[in-house]
């Protein structure tokens, strides 16, 4: 038997009413659809519970687990741009040339430097006597009125030079700096005091410091850049006239920006977005940048001073959230 809206259909009783009757195989027909339909019925339902019930515990738990983030404060500092630039050093005075002081002709009798000794002024290079046969010897000194580095020895001992005579070329490493050429791009932004670093291709790994002292005021149309000068301002130890350097130099500086961590930025519906975090929740917030580096970017709107926003970290917007 089977019960159907509080009724009872005894099968056998009206299988035995239709036995023998021409339409007993229809009956029989019937009987089975209904229970094929029936039990499709019961497993449906049995079915749309078990997912009712899988999709809102999926819904629970999309919006009960907390993730693990990382976070920081927007805050105010100082934003710094460098670009990467080829440059080369160069000297901006000439070679200086020490003659001797005498009146007249007379020879080298020594010679107190070589090549590459740094000298400063007062100090002798060499010794001259003029004197002529049957004249007491006299040794005239010749004395640096200049400080640097001998470049070129020009004599040698028993030499006869006269008061034109070149005796040594001085090299001064004083006036070294750095030329190179910024891309047009970048003018609007550099000033005459910015900062500078670079690398000599000589001495990988030692890192010299410059300072911006001038801007070519006009623009080369080929290359659409213009020259600029770096005084060196820190150690010139291995520096020479005529290296090849890479440069960093401050192309973009803003004293008091508001910036947060780059990684904490990404894009929704192709807008800039943060996620700040509001009790415990992250929160999906627009904002409008401006200039990035390589660890900070500036925001000039949709962020104050303080504001969580995260870093590091899977979420989207209303993300439960654990700072770690």
């Amino acid at each position: 038997m089977m019960k159907k809206n509080n009724e009872t259909i005894d099968f056998n009783a009206l299988a035995n009413e239709t036995r023998g009757s021409k339409g007993s195989k229809a009956v029989t027909f019937i009987l089975l659809l209904i229970c094929i339909v029936l039990t499709a019925a019961v497993i449906y339902k049995m079915f749309s519970a078990a997912d009712a019930v899988t999709v809102q515990a999926a819904k629970d738990d999309t919006f009960s687990t907390t993730v693990n983030v990382s976070a920081a404060e927007a805050s105010y500092g100082v934003f710094s741009k460098t670009s990467r630039l080829n440059g080369e050093i160069s000297r901006e005075g000439n070679d200086i040339t020490v003659l001797p002081d005498i009146t007249s002709s007379g020879t080298v009798t020594e010679i107190l430097v070589k090549e590459g000794d740094s000298i400063a002024v007062g100090d002798t290079i060499a010794y001259i006597d003029p004197s002529r046969p049957g004249q007491s010897y006299l040794p005239s000194p010749v004395i640096s009125k200049a400080s640097g580095i001998v470049s070129d020895l020009m004599v040698s001992v028993g030499e006869t030079v006269s008061a034109s005579t070149p005796i040594v070329t001085l090299t001064n490493n004083d006036d070294l700096i750095i030329t190179a050429a910024v891309p047009e791009k970048f003018l609007g932004s550099l000033r005459p005091g910015m900062s500078a670093e670079f690398e000599s291709v000589a001495y990988p790994g030692r890192i010299y410091t410059g300072t911006l002292t001038y801007i070519s005021p006009t623009l080369d149309r080929a290359t659409r850049s213009a020259d600029i000068k770096i005084e060196i301002t820190g150690l010139k130890a291995g520096l020479m006239d005529g290296m090849y350097v890479k440069l960093s130099l401050e192309t973009e500086h803003i004293d008091n920006a508001m910036m947060i961590p780059s990684s904490a930025l990404s894009t929704y519906l192709g807008e800039d977005v943060v996620y700040k975090i509001v009790d415990g929740v992250a929160k999906r917030q627009p904002v409008t940048i401006g200039s990035q580096n390589d660890e900070s970017t500036v925001v000039f709107a949709g962020l104050e001073e303080g504001d969580l926003v995260v870093t590091a970290g899977n979420v989207t917007n209303d993300t439960p959230v654990n700072i770690v």
